[in-house]
């Protein structure tokens, strides 16, 4: 009986010192490229993750904007000393996948599946779910309520409303409100379009241009009538606030368009984009993380960068993110946490933002993207300038891209 009560506090001294044994302390890097009040929410989510793993160190560094963050990036992987982990452009990641941990497999297929379908495909390479997306917004409709009661639904109201709201308000000839507005530096609002009529910039698989379809010219056509309803700039609408009735802008842009609005003394509302003859999907932006599988990294150090992204991803803390930099959740369950709903219920133009970001695309991985999203705004600015046919932008826009697909 006495070797039997040894026996058992053994296993339970030994037991008790398993979960209490301390890991060894490890410390990762975080580049990112959030400043200001962004950078102070990343703050306070890394503070609150080295308090759960306080064997985990995060140095979490600021690199300057998106154009710094690449370039130091660059300079990192060249020299064989990248952080941990890093917010990265979608474009950024194809030329670099080969010195990539995969994340998916890291992940719980529960974890995996709370991922926001529209945010998959750019995260996806050969199959596997290599990195996570971060911070995300959406391309929504914005509107001044004073002049829209009801903001259009379909593409054949957005028409028809841009072409009665445009105005010669003191008689003089020149038109003093358009009904919508473009920015032809943003080839995004092409985009939108092209996914709604069933379009694609590419086929499948990444080996034929398809942007000159039937449904590409049906997307473009669409556009082209609305150019003489429309204010065209490519300065930010906040600095254009009174010139257009509606448009499309980003989420992300709510603070600054909002601010104009209330300024210029009118309310602005918010909706879903007008939906196309196939579908009502708008366009994601935003950065995604990666973790570098370089000979610099132990695998202590990708191990507790798989923590950190598991933590961000959590409801709490991707609505945490959501509700302190005017991005959105990046999860099924974030949009379904209280909290969340909460918020949105006291935010009213919160409602538009998250039934579109779950109706949702984003651009594709292909390696080439930043050179053929250069020729779609060539394109597309052709068009809006009106120096080009539709047709003729689009066919433009195929010969450039052929090539492209052999790099």
């Amino acid at each position: 009986m006495l070797r039997r009560l040894i026996l058992v506090g053994l296993v339970v001294a030994f037991s008790f010192g398993v979960v209490g044994m301390t890991q060894e302390p490890v410390t990762i890097q975080l580049w990112h490229g959030m400043s200001r009040a962004l950078g102070e929410a990343i703050d306070k989510l890394v503070a609150d993750f080295m308090a759960e793993y306080p064997y985990i160190t995060v140095e979490s560094t600021y690199q300057g904007g998106y154009g710094d963050l690449h370039s130091k990036l660059d300079a990192a992987v060249v020299a064989g000393n990248t952080p941990t982990i890093a917010q990265v452009y979608t474009d950024w990641i194809s030329p670099v996948k080969s010195i990539l941990y995969p994340i998916g497999p890291q992940l719980t297929a529960e974890e995996r599946a709370d991922i926001v379908e529209g945010l998959l495909p750019a995260n996806t390479f050969d199959g596997v779910l290599t990195t996570v997306p971060f911070n995300k917004s959406i391309m929504i409709l914005y509107y001044n309520e004073d002049l829209v009661d009801t903001p259009p639904a379909t593409w054949a109201e957005y028409e028809q409303m841009a072409k009665d709201l445009t105005a010669d308000l003191d008689g003089d000839g020149v038109i003093d409100r358009y009904g919508t507005a473009f920015r032809p530096s943003n080839p995004e609002q092409f985009l939108i379009f092209l996914e709604q009529a069933g379009g694609s910039i590419l086929n499948e698989d990444w080996t034929e241009v398809t942007i000159n379809s039937a449904a590409g010219l049906e997307a473009m056509n669409f556009i082209n009538g609305l150019v003489p309803y429309s204010f065209i700039t490519n300065e930010y609408m906040s600095d254009h606030i009174t010139e257009a009735a509606m448009f499309l802008d980003t989420s992300a842009g709510y603070t600054y368009n909002v601010g104009a609005a209330t300024n210029a003394g009118f309310e602005l509302g918010v909706a879903r984009a007008p939906a196309g003859p196939v579908n009502g999907k708008s366009m994601v932006q935003g950065t995604n993380l990666v973790i570098y599988d370089t000979d610099n990294q132990t695998q202590a150090q990708k191990d507790a960068a798989i923590l950190l992204v598991k933590f961000l991803l959590r409801p709490e803390n991707t609505v945490y993110w959501a509700i302190h930099t005017g991005y959105q959740p990046v999860t099924k369950s974030g949009y379904q946490s209280q909290e969340w709903i909460d918020f949105v219920a006291s935010h009213p133009y919160q409602v538009a933002m998250s039934e579109q970001m779950l109706d949702s695309f984003e651009s594709m991985p292909h390696p080439s993207y930043g050179d053929i999203r250069s020729v779609i705004m060539t394109g597309w600015e052709e068009v809006l300038r009106g120096a080009e046919t539709p047709e003729a932008a689009l066919n433009y826009m195929a010969e450039e891209i052929e090539p492209l697909l052999q790099q």
